[in-house]
C-alpha cells in the first residue's frame, strides 16, 4: 500500500515490519522510483478529496505494479557483467590496469552492483581480455569498489561471451534464464541472447552517468524482499568453492561426501521462515515435484490438512540455510507431499534422500503406512523426476503426471552425483518476450507512463455539431478523457466511460479553460451532458461578470468622499 509522510505512514511501516505477508510502499519508494514536481491538486483535494495531480496517481500506481511484479515473478539470480567500457572507462589492454579511469559514474555504476549482490544476487564478470590484466585492475586499481572476492565467478577469454555464460550457469548449477548480461556492445548482448535462450542481455548506455538511471528502471532487478538466506548468498558460494576444492582432492565423491559432515534439518514452517519458503516456492524449478508456487500469505493459511516443513542444511563448510520446503497433507493411510521441492545447490549429496527419510519418519510415526509423491512434469523438473524413479517405488501415471508411492518402512538410499547439469530451456512466456530496456528508457517517469497510457487510447476527436464555441470546447475536453468521444451535446458523461476520478480531471480542466469552478459533489450525482455543462458554464461566467461589474462599482464608490456620493444622489433626483 502507499501511503503518505507523517505518523500515519510510521505506524504502519511498524505494525508490518517482519511481516513476510505485507509489503507497505513508503513515500520515499515513490519519490525514488517515480520523482513528480506537481504532486498534489488543491482543486482536487477542497472538492473532491481527490489530492494528487494525474502523474502522482501515474507515479502512485506504477510502483505499486512494481511492487507486484517483483513479488510474482521470478528473480533472476545471477549478474554478469562486462569490463572495458562497463565497469571502468578504457580498454586494459591498450590502457594497463592503472591507465583505466574508474569515474564517479561508474563508482555509483559498481555501487548498484554491490547492493544486488546484498540483496542476494550472484556477481560474475565476462571479459574479453587477459585475465591478469583484468585481476589487476580488480586488485590494483585505487579507484575500483568492485573487487575480486565480490564476485561467484568469472570468464576472462577470448571464447564467444554465449558459451561462458553457460559455463558459469554449469558452474554455479544455475539455468541461463535466471541471468542478466550487461555489456556496452550490441554486438555481445545479441550474441548472448541468441546463445543463451532466456538469458536477459541489456546493452548499458554509453553514457557512464545513464548507466545507474537505465538499471534502476529495469524491473526484474527490482528486489521484493531481502531474507537471510539472500545476505548471505555470497558468502555461501564462496564455501561451495571450497567444498569443490575438497573434492577435487578427494579419491571419490563418496569419501569427499563422508567427509562434509552433512546435517539436514527438517522442521515446522515457521513465522520467520515465511518469506524465504515462498521465495523458493517461486524460484526452484528444477528439483520441484510439483511447481506449487505459494506467497507468504498463502503459506501461512493453508488449507486444512496440509502442513509444512522447511529443511536447514550445513556442513563443516558453512551453512546452506533453508534449501527446501515440504508441504504434505493425509489420504487415508498415506501421507501425500504435495510440495516438495529443494535448491540444486546441495542437490547430488543425499540431501534430498534424507529429507524423504524424515519424511517417511514423520508418517510412520502417526501410523501412515505409504508416502505418496505426486509428479507435475514442467521443462526443467527432470532432476526431480530422476529422483523419484531411482526410488523402490510404485509408479502410477495420471492424466497429468503420475504419483509415486513409496512404503514408510522402503529403504532410502542417497545417490550420490557430481554437480547437477543446470537445465537451460527455452520460454515463450510473455514475461521474456517484454522489452525491458525499452521500458527503462521511455517509461521511467511518472510523465512518461501518463503520455504512454493517453497515446494508447489514440486521439480522439470530438465529431459533436455545435454552433456553440462553449459547447464545443466542453465536447474536445470529453474526447481527451473517455473511453468514447461524444457525438451530440446530448451524450451523458457516464454512458461515454466517465467515473468518479476523470470528474476530477473533467473539472480542473474546465477550470483551466475557462475560469470556471463547478460543483464537483453534484456532479457525482448527476447525469450530465455536454448542453448541460456548457449551460453552466456560460452561466457562472455571466454570474462572474456580474459580480466582477458590481465590485468594480463598489470600488469606485469607496473612491469617492461623502459630498461628491451626496452630489450624485442629488443629480439622481
Amino acid at each position: 500500500m502507499a501511503v503518505g509522510d507523517g505518523l500515519a505512514e510510521k505506524q504502519l511501516v511498524a505494525a508490518f515490519a517482519g511481516d513476510a505477508r505485507v509489503r507497505v510502499l513508503t513515500e520515499e519508494d515513490v519519490r525514488r522510483q517515480y520523482p513528480v514536481a506537481a504532486r498534489f491538486d488543491p482543486y482536487g483535494n477542497s472538492t473532491a478529496h481527490v489530492p494528487y495531480t494525474p502523474a502522482m496517481f501515474a507515479a502512485l500506481a506504477t510502483v505499486t505494479v512494481r511492487a507486484v511484479h517483483a513479488a510474482a515473478t521470478p528473480r533472476p539470480k545471477v549478474i554478469v557483467v562486462d569490463a572495458d567500457n562497463t565497469l571502468w572507462d578504457g580498454v586494459v589492454g591498450e590502457d594497463g590496469a592503472l591507465g583505466v579511469v574508474v569515474g564517479p559514474a561508474r563508482r555509483a555504476f559498481q555501487e548498484f552492483l554491490l547492493e544486488q549482490r546484498a540483496a542476494g544476487r550472484l556477481l560474475c564478470l565476462c571479459s574479453k581480455n587477459v585475465e591478469s590484466d583484468v585481476l589487476d585492475v580488480l586488485s590494483g586499481h585505487p579507484d575500483m569498489l568492485l573487487r575480486t572476492g565480490h564476485l561467484a565467478a568469472m570468464r576472462v577469454n577470448w571464447a564467444p561471451k554465449s558459451a561462458n555464460v553457460h559455463e558459469l550457469a554449469a558452474e554455479l548449477s544455475l539455468g541461463v534464464d535466471s541471468f542478466v548480461f550487461l555489456d556496452d556492445n550490441p554486438v555481445e548482448c545479441a550474441e548472448v541472447e541468441a546463445g543463451c535462450p532466456g538469458t536477459l542481455a541489456l546493452r548499458v548506455p554509453a553514457d557512464a552517468e545513464a548507466v545507474v538511471p537505465f538499471l534502476r528502471h529495469c524491473w526484474p532487478l527490482d528486489i521484493a524482499e531481502v531474507t537471510a538466506e539472500d545476505r548471505e548468498r555470497a558468502d555461501r558460494y564462496r564455501a561451495e568453492r571450497q567444498r569443490d576444492a575438497a573434492r577435487t582432492q578427494a579419491p571419490s565423491l563418496e569419501t569427499f561426501l563422508a567427509t562434509l559432515e552433512l546435517t539436514v534439518d527438517v522442521r515446522p514452517l515457521a513465522d520467520a521462515d515465511l518469506a524465504r519458503a515462498a521465495q523458493l516456492t517461486r524460484r526452484t524449478n528444477q528439483f520441484n515435484l510439483t511447481t506449487v508456487r505459494r506467497g507468504p500469505a498463502e503459506l501461512a493459511s493453508l488449507p486444512a490438512g496440509l502442513r509444512c516443513h522447511v529443511v536447514d542444511v550445513r556442513d563443516r563448510f558453512g551453512d546452506y540455510g533453508q534449501v527446501g520446503v515440504v508441504v504434505a497433507g493425509v489420504e487415508r493411510d498415506a501421507l501425500v507431499v504435495e510440495t516438495f521441492l529443494v535448491s540444486c545447490r546441495v542437490l547430488g549429496r543425499g540431501v534430498e534422500h534424507r529429507i524423504l527419510a524424515a519424511i517417511a519418519e514423520l508418517a510412520g510415526a502417526e501410523g501412515r503406512t505409504r508416502v505418496v509423491l505426486p509428479y507435475e512434469p514442467t521443462e526443467r523438473n527432470q532432476p526431480a523426476l530422476r529422483f523419484l524413479e531411482s526410488l523402490p517405488a510404485h509408479r502410477v501415471d495420471t492424466a497429468t503426471g503420475a504419483r509415486f508411492e513409496l512404503a514408510v518402512a522402503a529403504e532410502i538410499t542417497p545417490r550420490y552425483e557430481e554437480k547437477p547439469v543446470a537445465v537451460t530451456v527455452v520460454e515463450a512466456a510473455a514475461e521474456r518476450e517484454t522489452d525491458w530496456a525499452y521500458i527503462a528508457t521511455t517509461l521511467a517517469t511518472a510523465e512518461q507512463v501518463l503520455a504512454a497510457i493517453d497515446a494508447r487510447r489514440g486521439a480522439p476527436v470530438s465529431t459533436v455539431v455545435t454552433d456553440d464555441p462553449v459547447e464545443a470546447a466542453v465536447a474536445a475536453i470529453w474526447a481527451r478523457l473517455l473511453d468514447f468521444p461524444p457525438r451530440s451535446v446530448h451524450d451523458n458523461f457516464f454512458d461515454l466511460g466517465g467515473h468518479s476520478m476523470l470528474i476530477v480531471r473533467f473539472a480542473t480542466a474546465v477550470r483551466d479553460e475557462f475560469g470556471v469552478e463547478l460543483a464537483i459533489d453534484e456532479l457525482f450525482t448527476a447525469a450530465f451532458t455536454v448542453a448541460d455543462i456548457a449551460r453552466t458554464v456560460r452561466q457562472r461566467q455571466l454570474d462572474s461578470a456580474s459580480e466582477t461589474e458590481l465590485a468594480d462599482l463598489l470600488d469606485e464608490l469607496d473612491q469617492l468622499s461623502d459630498d461628491e456620493i451626496r452630489a450624485m444622489l442629488d443629480l439622481e433626483r
